[in-house]
């Protein structure tokens, strides 16, 4: 019996050939769409971690103003760790493009070569592949760079330059405008050494040995130069502004201990002469005290006065006698008594105050000694040599390319889902229809004792065999050129990356070759368990299971219209299930079209959002604010998606801004959030957000105050005043001027200088790159979505033969009968797809989140109106020429199939 079964296995085949091939198709572009959108990822992300290991990728790198002395090095790598410079001098080219020129890598970051050899010769170079692809070279080429030629050697590309852009604060990749040069060391010396190029800078990469780069910073931070080393012109201004300062007040103790000392020089020398003229003052009061003795003696008076009686022995005596000559005598001796108490007073004041400026002339050296001290530790004028420290985690030129295509994979992840879900369907609608339609051949074998596993493995096996071929063909397809290679395209034409060998992931290959044939046997045997239950007499029969509906009356005379409308309440299970099998398909077409609308919204808003003409980054700032700018005061924190760490921008504006809408409030505290946050993370005014500064580790909370409309990246707005309150800024600082004309800055004291030009080129990157990926979504899911409408209807179709065999007897036209059994679809179509259409919008918009958790953006996917009716009219549009397609399935209807079926 197996053997007459497997017999009815091709001519099953023949007579379903249409069915068959439609959930092929639907196989095959259901597997190769994941295949190719999941393996061109993988290969990216796979191929970028694979070359970790061979390329010697770093784990970080720093820059210094001054080269490492081999001490420092020694020091750094004592415990393993490896350091090699990257120093870097950047080269004009003819037509001003620039060719930043690097010695050839020893052991870090080694270049990976597309084709040549590396230099090894005086006039030889290695050239980045994006810039050699914009300006069509090749090897043996010659290109002029700096004053020089050197001829083309190879072409390849570098770990650490993945994606190619001459600044960190670059907004986008510039092929034509910027590439890389590699040459020997001795020529790159030579260069160096001529005299007429920019400065270079020092920079070092570095591979971790027995440590951590946090333990690696704090060392190099260790390290100390002195500022009259650096020869930065800017940054010795910078200096002398600072130590300006710290001269003022230097020269200000200086004088205020010179003149202390000076007067205690001078009191010390006066309190000197204080004994002396002690002296001479009582030499002179004895010697007038002398005479008046004499004098009393020649008067007859028998006394003699001494400097404590004489006053009260001649005011007596003047008493008595009443002598002028006694009163003349004794205001002599006051006058002399009196100068020599202030000759006493003066002196001892002299003393006391020669004291008085030694205890001052000490204060004021400790006072310099102790202000010495203070500016030494305020105004340090050894500085650390580090000027930039940034981890490989941290550097948004590696891995660019393998972070950007992470979207890509989730939504291919998500569209398998989806997928799966659609095969199960459509294979369980496939197969109870399948079973319908053989049910009195199935009865017959019954009856003739076949068993049911017999049966089950017949009727699994044909489907199941389909689905194995098609799942087969589409993972070929998949990991073919025109799968994986068409969706790696954008990449590669943007990245500076090797060609990665194409990688098959166990899982993708599990998913694509084993799940469809499993799950068509699984659904199979559970659908064909059920059906083949009943009895066979009842099989043989043929019975049909009464539609469960309530009966109703319709106030219409119209013959043709009361049958539609019946016939469709008929097969309301079916038509229900064709409004789920579009709904699966327009879910597909409504990722490609939200990664559409989203990645145009991104260019359109970031467009129009940046109302400046230019955006000036300061490497050292001035004092003052450039004519025709506005000062701005901008950080960087982070916030955390799904596992990815994001940056957050934030800027600090004064007052009402000419180009942000934001109003920001006074406080450390209080911020205005930017729309793209609102959109990420649903943040309301009045919430409390937390972003992270990994540098510092430390955490800051801010109260959010309003909403920005602006959605550019992540941002947030703060008071100037207040935020460099919080950060610890002058009060007067500014790192940023935002200006709608050039303005005249000199070049050395800049970081970078972004155009809205610029902007308006990054911003149309997302488009571009996710092209492919957006085509092959709506491409297929709309293949998808007319071999689900064709199957489903055709079903329908199939399950009214018997009647549509029928009215054929009664003479009804192919018009008549289309009018009565696909008009009704027409009614099915239109309403699902006014339900589908936006609960496929909404689902997808729940999930879209998780396509892009790595990418700090607005997500904006409120479709225009006019694209939802352009996918309603599409809808229509393929269910007519499926219809027309169905006419030709009711002609084939014989009107002796009624009789076949007769009892």
């Amino acid at each position: 019996m197996d053997k007459i079964l497997r017999k009815r296995l091709l001519r099953d085949l023949r007579a379903n050939f249409g069915r068959y091939l439609a959930l092929f198709l639907l196989i095959t572009m259901g597997i190769y769409l994941v295949v190719s959108i999941v393996g061109a990822s993988e290969m990216i992300i796979q191929g970028t971690d694979d070359r970790k290991s061979v390329n010697m990728v770093e784990d970080g790198r720093f820059t210094v103003f001054l080269p490492l002395i081999d001490e420092d090095i020694s020091d750094l790598t004592a415990d393993g760790t490896q350091i090699e410079p990257m120093f870097s001098l950047d080269l004009k080219t003819e037509d001003n493009a620039v060719l930043r020129m690097f010695r050839t890598r020893e052991n870090i970051d080694l270049i990976q070569l597309d084709e040549g050899r590396l230099a090894s010769e005086k006039g030889e170079a290695v050239i980045e592949k994006g810039y050699a692809s914009a300006h069509e070279l090749h090897v043996g080429d010659t290109v002029k760079a700096g004053g020089t030629d050197f001829t083309i050697t190879g072409i390849g590309s570098v770990p650490d330059y993945d994606m190619c852009i001459a600044h960190f604060s670059d907004t986008a990749v510039e092929r034509s405008s910027f590439g890389l040069l590699f040459i020997t060391a001795e020529q790159y010396d030579e260069l160096k050494n001529r005299g007429d190029l920019n400065a270079e800078e020092y920079t070092y990469a570095y591979r971790l040995g027995n440590t951590t780069s946090n333990e690696l910073k704090d060392k190099i931070r260790g390290i100390k130069i002195s500022y009259e080393q650096v020869e930065d012109k800017y940054f010795r201004e910078t200096i002398d502004e600072i130590l300006d300062e710290r001269n003022e007040i230097e020269d200000g103790v200086k004088e205020l201990n010179d003149g202390s000392d000076k007067l205690s020089e001078g009191l010390a020398e006066l309190s000197g002469h204080s004994s002396d003229m002690r002296e001479a003052a009582d030499n002179l009061f004895e010697g007038y005290l002398s005479q008046a003795n004499s004098s009393l003696a020649a008067m007859g008076q028998n006394m003699v006065l001494t400097e404590e009686n004489y006053h009260d022995t001649l005011e007596n005596m003047i008493a008595l006698t009443h002598s002028e000559q006694l009163a003349a005598l004794m205001k002599s001796l006051d006058d002399i008594a009196e100068f020599k108490n202030g000759i006493y007073d003066y002196t001892e004041g002299a003393d006391s105050a020669a004291d008085g400026a030694a205890e001052l002339a000490d204060g004021t050296k400790e006072l310099k000694e102790k202000t010495d001290e203070l500016l030494d530790e305020l105004f340090e004028i050894d500085i650390e040599n580090l000027t930039s420290f940034v981890t490989a985690e941290d550097n948004i030129r590696i891995a660019a390319a393998a972070g950007d295509v992470v979207m890509d994979r989730n939504a291919g992840l998500i569209a398998g889902v989806i997928v799966l879900a659609l095969f199960a369907y459509v294979i369980s609608v496939f197969v109870v229809h399948q079973i319908e339609q053989e049910q009195s051949v199935i009865g017959a074998l019954y009856a003739l004792g076949v068993k049911k596993k017999n049966l089950m493995r017949h009727y699994i096996t044909m489907p199941t065999l389909i689905a194995l071929i098609a799942a087969v063909i589409g993972a070929v397809l998949g990991f073919s050129p025109i799968g994986v290679g068409s969706q790696s395209k954008d990449t590669y034409s943007y990245f500076s990356i090797p060609e990665f060998d194409t990688v098959y992931p166990l899982y993708l290959i599990a998913y694509a070759i084993v799940l469809p044939p499993v799950i068509c046997a699984v659904v199979n045997a559970f659908v064909i368990n059920k059906k083949l239950s009943r009895t066979a007499l009842s099989l043989m029969r043929n019975e049909q299971s009464a539609g469960n509906y309530r009966q109703f009356k319709l106030k219409t005379k119209s013959f043709p219209k009361v049958f539609a409308i019946r016939q469709l309440v008929r097969e309301s299970r079916s038509a229900l299930t064709m409004v789920l099998g579009m709904l699966v398909a327009i879910i597909v077409i409504m990722l490609g079209l939200d990664c559409y609308v989203m990645c145009s919204s991104v260019r359109d808003y970031t467009v129009s959002d940046t109302k400046y003409e230019y955006q000036y980054l300061y490497k050292y700032p001035e004092n003052t604010v450039p004519d025709g700018g506005e000062a701005a005061y901008i950080e960087t924190l982070s916030t955390d998606c799904m596992g990815y760490t994001l940056d957050v921008t934030v800027i600090g504006i004064d007052g009402k801004s000419r180009y942000f809408d934001a109003k920001p409030e006074k406080g450390k505290t209080k911020a205005v959030i930017n729309s793209s946050l609102v959109e990420r993370y649903g943040y309301k005014v009045g919430d409390r957000v937390v972003f992270s500064d990994s540098a510092a580790d430390a955490d800051y909370s801010f109260t959010v105050t309003d909403i920005s409309d602006y959605s550019v990246g992540f941002t947030i707005f703060m008071d100037i005043g207040s935020m460099r309150e919080l950060f610890g800024q002058d009060e007067d600082y500014f790192n940023t001027v935002y200006s709608d004309k050039e303005l005249d800055i000199d070049e050395g004291r800049l970081y970078s200088v972004t155009t809205k030009d610029d902007i308006e080129r990054s911003a149309s990157v997302f488009v571009k790159l996710m092209f492919s990926l957006v085509s092959t979504l709506i491409a297929a899911g709309s293949v998808i979505f007319c071999v689900v409408m064709y199957l489903m209807l055709g079903v329908m179709i199939d399950r009214s033969a018997m009647g549509i065999s029928l009215i054929k007897i009664f003479g009804y036209r192919p018009k008549e009968i289309r009018s009565l059994y696909l008009n009704g679809n027409l009614l099915v179509v239109a309403v699902g797809a006014v339900i589908a259409v936006p609960l496929a919008k909404k689902a997808v918009d729940m999930i879209f989140p998780s396509f892009i958790p790595n990418v700090a953006c607005s997500m904006k996917l409120a479709f225009p109106w006019y694209l939802y009716v352009l996918i309603y009219c599409a809808v229509i549009l393929i269910y007519a020429v499926i219809n027309r397609l169905l006419m030709g399935k009711i002609k084939k209807i014989s009107p002796a199939e009624v009789l076949k079926n007769r009892e």
